[in-house]
């Protein structure tokens, strides 16, 4: 019963973080709190869920340097061209860590 009860309190704990916050440091580096998933990842995009929906990074060379979902933390490096905001969609389903791999990202 134990085990249980605190996977609920960091579950909780998870929920209960509504903001995100994404600090660039130039164009090398980013640094992003208040992410609980993971969607894709490649060299080129990144896209992450947050309780406020989406965030993709566009860029070439990207790579997740740190991550700590239990914390919500992300940190990217890489050349970022371009960042993009998709608002949460009614119903959808989070998908977790490697959720997408090997679909193509739609935008829109």
């Amino acid at each position: 019963m134990e085990n249980t009860e605190n996977m609920e309190q960091k579950t909780d704990v998870r929920q209960a973080r509504r903001a995100h916050t994404l600090v660039m440091q130039g164009r090398e580096r980013a640094q992003l709190e208040g992410v609980t998933a993971v969607s894709c990842f490649n060299e080129q995009e990144i896209v992450l869920d947050t309780q406020e929906g989406e965030v993709a990074l566009f860029g070439r060379g990207l790579h997740i340097d740190q991550l700590s979902l239990d914390e919500g933390r992300l940190c990217v490096t890489g050349e970022i061209a371009g960042v993009e905001y998709t608002a949460p969609k009614p119903g959808k389903a989070r998908r977790g860590l490697f959720g997408r791999r090997g679909k193509q990202h739609e935008r829109g």
